[in-house]
């Protein structure tokens, strides 16, 4: 310990930056990378590929109490602070360094499934929970409340960069909350209720609102011909013979449902008024992915996620894992993501399902299934068996940027500082000793044979999750896996356990 104290004092001066100088400080560790920032994006880059190719070093956060499980974290703008959310009905605030607990917000009668720092404040944050409830959190003082008539799932919820102005998603519903006052002053809805809002989320700098909207019920064979590129086969006629000899067995297997400053005066006066609110269906679909991938070369078993469901009346575990069994009856729902022009603070049309389109079919879970990068031009998200990148600019809006087949469960996925690197976060395959959480992508801008972008797959597993803990191995998954908020800096994962962690 002396000695990590002394080598940052001997290395700390007021010379200029060099290279051999600032990948020492990169190699010593994370926990003083704020100190010593580097300039330029070259080191950035260094530092990142170094992350990206060492072996990987844990350390575990400080997390009083009992979490449960953890199921997101978000990172406040200054990069010091990360907020988590947690099945004991809790949201944790940590010091991202120190690892120590800062301050446990607690007040939610139910366990929250979305979070987020507003942009401009380390202070300011707001989460949402399955009981309908959001509350804006200030660190220095309280909390504003703010409770759904019907108690619908909180889904997503997104701070405007500049504004004091909340949009949040519940049921078929996007809210506009400017928190000084008791409630929204403004809610729009989906032309029908089937089209839950999952996902909502600003740009950078809050000129477009995103959207991830539920697609209205498709019919099986349009299904079969549309997803992810592939096609009917012979085994999947074989799979719908049996489909119905499976059902009986559907019922009986237990699943895991989970669901779940001041605007200025042109902000305020477009965003005023309402609009007006106006089953689920069920798939074979994931029955014959599943069995083709058993059957076919791989990493394993593929598992569907536990995905938001929309029977949002259907009681939640509170500490619902991330793995749920093959053939469990979930429902195969799939999302659109549209980008919306918020420049003027206007309203959006979200009953217009063909507007602006950035993606037409693609799966949420929760805030961790989409990532924004951090200059507001790349989106990406996940697939059955994948994960891509999109552009959102509007001149190229929806563009295929990246795509890459995953054949697990692609649980979350983050975008790294430096947009270099893809970190797709996995389910676990089954109950097995091996479990790889993630694997980290090259984004290389190489042309494929069709002069597109791609992905360049490193196939670095991250690590093994669990080491010598006999009493869990097996039953572990990660929830959410994410870049640090600088480059270099690490990779935190939160487990269904309730473990959050760095990897350095």
């Amino acid at each position: 310990m002396e000695q990590v104290k002394k080598r940052p004092e001997l290395l700390h001066c007021s010379q200029s930056h060099n290279i051999l100088r600032d990948l020492m400080l990169r190699d010593f560790g994370f926990l003083y990378y704020n100190c010593y920032k580097t300039k330029t994006r070259a080191l950035e880059s260094i530092a990142e590929m170094n992350l990206v190719g060492k072996k990987h070093k844990e350390l575990e956060y400080d997390l009083p109490g009992y979490p449960k499980a953890t199921f997101l974290m978000v990172f406040s703008p200054d990069g010091t602070k990360m907020a988590s959310a947690h099945g004991n009905h809790s949201v944790y605030i940590t010091d991202i360094a120190t690892r120590k607990n800062i301050k446990i917000l607690s007040g939610h009668p139910r366990t929250p499934w979305c979070i987020a720092f507003h942009p401009s404040s380390s202070h300011i944050l707001a989460s949402g929970c399955l009981g309908g409830q959001v509350r804006i959190w200030d660190l220095r003082d309280g909390s504003k409340v703010w409770n759904t008539e019907s108690q619908t799932v909180i889904a997503s919820l997104a701070f405007h960069p500049s504004e004091k102005l909340l949009v949040i998603a519940t049921n078929n519903e996007i809210h506009f909350w400017d928190w000084s006052q008791s409630e929204p002053f403004a809610v729009i809805s989906t032309k029908t209720s089937i089209e839950k809002v999952r996902y909502v989320a600003f740009d950078n700098l809050g000129k477009k609102l995103i959207t991830g909207i539920g697609n209205n019920c498709i019919r099986e064979s349009k299904l079969f011909r549309s997803r992810l590129r592939y096609g009917r086969t012979a085994h999947d006629s074989q799979v719908l013979s049996n489909y119905r000899e499976r059902t009986v067995q559907n019922e009986a297997i237990q699943s895991f449902r989970t669901i779940g400053t001041e605007p200025s005066h042109s902000t305020q006066s477009n965003l005023r008024g309402s609009v007006s609110v106006d089953n689920d269906e069920s798939s074979i679909l994931q029955y014959i992915y599943n069995s083709r991938r058993r059957t076919g070369r791989g990493r394993g078993e593929f598992h569907v996620a536990s995905l938001p469901r929309d029977d949002d009346e259907t009681p939640v575990p509170e500490d619902v894992s991330a793995v749920v069994l093959n053939f469990s009856g979930i429902s195969v729902r799939n999302y659109r993501i549209q980008a919306w022009d918020f420049s003027k603070g206007e309203i959006p049309d979200i009953k217009n399902s063909e507007k602006n389109i950035v993606i037409h079919k693609c799966k949420i879970r929760n805030d961790a299934s989409i990532n924004i990068s951090s200059d507001g031009t790349l989106l990406a998200t996940c697939f059955m068996g994948a994960a891509g990148v999109y552009s959102l600019q509007w001149e190229t809006l929806g563009e295929e940027i990246y795509w890459t087949e995953v054949y697990n469960s692609v649980i979350s996925v983050s975008i790294s500082p430096t947009q270099e690197h893809l970190l797709v976060g996995l389910a676990r395959n089954g109950i097995g000793n091996e479990y790889t959480m993630a694997i980290i992508y090259r984004l290389t801008h190489k042309q494929s044979q069709n002069n597109k972008p791609c992905i360049q797959d490193l196939d670095l597993e991250v690590r093994d999750l669990l080491q010598n803990n006999h009493s869990t191995r097996g039953h572990t998954s990660i929830n959410c896996i994410r870049w640090a908020p600088q480059p270099g800096q690490g990779l935190i994962y939160a487990t269904n356990t309730g473990r959050l962690a760095i990897l350095h």
